[in-house]
């Protein structure tokens, strides 16, 4: 994770370099006023608040060693959304204490703040209503999962119900192996439903949400030039006729001579995803086990494209659609489990 480490006086700029040789692992960048500054820190070139929105969104972690009020002052007009936002942190100079700030649960700060404080021998300041009791949140779960929420308010009213004692059950279509707290439930009747699968569902109850695992992964082979429409059309496709939510999509993934292929990449960025490249000689390895196509082999130096890749890419699974072409276009599905 990306971390900034933002302070204003000698001392937190001598706490913040502490930090940063006890989280040697990660990439962390310090800023202090121009008085402060040396060759392990980087300078705060204007009014604070100005400076905050200029590095908001470029980090993962933001640590202020700092008051909490001036930090809630300065961050409040660029909070949008949990789902977005940072993790931020407050942090005093002694390291007494490391509060989880802002985005405790999808941002990452109470975890954060956990790391930080048994680093530095503090106390580590969790106030969300679901860790203090010793519960789960719904975005604590999805995140635990590595899945999409299917609506942040829905998620919110279910976990306001686990907080508050009341049951709900979970439906699960992959193997979760995660400890559950008492009032949530396999079976039985409850208030509240977590579905978690990567199906299409028509969710319109307030107390009922989905959680979109990410085990859905594209291989993709194209003729050159293909556009991104016509990507985009042929994925939806193919996902609906499986009943496929496209937020399930983990990553595409082609051969290499497609790593410029503009149209599989812009594809990719409409779908949030990311795009892996598969070497040929690691396709040669595998592809007698795929429907292979001799003008393929001639053109590229391979017979086959989107099985091997999709395979290749992915982890322990099967495929939920062989080799199937869309006017220029081949696609596998493959679902990891």
């Amino acid at each position: 994770m990306n971390w900034a480490v933002v302070t204003l006086t000698k001392g937190g700029t001598h706490q913040a370099k502490k930090v940063k040789r006890l989280l040697n692992e990660m990439n962390l960048d310090i800023y202090t006023l121009e008085k402060w500054t040396d060759e392990e820190t980087l300078t705060i070139d204007r009014k604070l608040d100005e400076f905050i929105g200029s590095i908001f969104y470029s980090y993962d972690i933001i640590l202020f060693i700092m008051a909490t009020g001036i930090v809630v002052r300065s961050i409040a007009k660029y909070i949008v959304n949990k789902t977005t936002d940072p993790g931020v942190l407050v942090m005093d100079e002694r390291g007494q204490f490391v509060i989880s700030l802002l985005s405790g649960h999808l941002g990452g700060a109470n975890k954060a703040a956990e790391l930080l404080a048994d680093k530095i021998g503090g106390q580590p300041v969790i106030t969300t209503a679901s860790d203090v009791k010793g519960l789960i949140a719904v975005d604590t779960l999805a995140e635990k999962l590595d899945c999409q929420i299917s609506s942040m308010t829905n998620a919110k009213n279910v976990t306001a119900l686990i907080v508050n004692d009341e049951m709900v059950r979970i439906e699960s279509d992959i193997d979760m192996g995660i400890e559950l707290p008492d009032n949530i439930v396999t079976e039985g009747e409850a208030k509240g439903r977590i579905y978690v699968t990567n199906r299409i569902l028509n969710i319109d109850h307030i107390y009922e949400v989905q959680l979109i695992p990410k085990n859905i992964i594209i291989g993709i082979g194209c003729k050159s030039g293909i556009s991104s429409e016509a990507i985009i059309c042929a994925v939806t496709e193919a996902l609906n006729s499986l009943n496929i939510d496209c937020r399930s999509i983990k990553h595409f993934a082609t051969v290499d001579v497609k790593q410029k292929e503009a149209g599989i990449f812009e594809a990719a960025k409409h779908y949030e995803t990311i795009v892996k490249i598969v070497q040929r000689e690691e396709i040669k390895t595998v592809e007698h086990k795929f429907q292979c196509s001799e003008f393929v082999r001639k053109t590229i130096g391979v017979g086959a494209v989107c099985e091997p890749c999709a395979a290749l890419t992915a982890k322990k699974g099967h495929f939920l659609m062989r080799k199937k072409s869309y006017s220029g276009i081949t696609l596998s599905i493959w679902e990891e489990v």
